[in-house]
């Protein structure tokens, strides 16, 4: 089993690069199941992603890279054991840090082969965020070995190379990508590097 962790702020298009990632793993054979992560006590995108025909595990009322750790690798061995998927996408809440998640379900979920971080940017407020919660920024990007710059369609050039840049100094060593969710552009490029 492998597993894909989609982090970024809360808005960025996770959830819209998790049903296309998902879309691309099923078209190629794979079982895909999905974990999903609400910060509160009722859940928004895990029903827009059952519908989307893909099984999903719901993790309400707190974080799953702190105060819901157990809950997650409880779900995560559920998951393992009783659908079998090839591949397991968490999403966590926005505000989450991925390299707490990571190391956890890499150090505590036998049979895991593959655990990769995808992090997702809004190039649109990138500005705004990185202002407000750099903290947490950094640490979702730190964490990536991938980016993708999502609504890369929605500022003009200027700005899309400023923020491709920044965020290329923030991310290290990861892959980082211009995508637009919304329209598709970037998107198999996307696939190819979170697989």
């Amino acid at each position: 089993m492998d597993a894909l962790c989609i982090a970024g702020f809360l808005g960025s298009g996770k959830t819209t690069i998790l049903l296309e990632a998902a879309r691309a793993l099923t078209d190629g054979g794979a079982r895909v199941a999905v974990i999903e992560n609400e910060i509160g006590e009722v859940g928004v995108d895990g029903g827009y992603v059952r519908e989307q025909g893909l099984p999903v595990r719901e993790l309400f009322g707190g974080c799953i890279c702190c105060t819901l750790q157990v809950g997650l690798v409880e779900t995560l061995r559920s998951v393992r054991d009783s659908y079998g998927p090839d591949w397991v996408v968490i999403e966590p809440t926005g505000l989450a840090a991925p390299g707490d998640i990571l190391g956890l379900v890499a150090d505590t979920i036998e049979g895991l082969d593959l655990v990769r971080v995808l992090t997702v940017v809004d190039a649109e407020r990138w500005s705004m965020l990185l202002e407000v919660v750099e903290p947490l920024i950094t640490s979702q990007l730190e964490s990536a070995d991938v980016v993708a710059v999502n609504k890369a369609d929605a500022v003009d050039d200027q700005q899309l190379a400023a923020v491709l840049a920044a965020v290329r100094r923030l991310s290290g060593d990861a892959l980082v990508l211009p995508v637009s969710a919304a329209t598709g552009a970037g998107m198999p490029a996307l696939l190819r590097a979170m697989s």
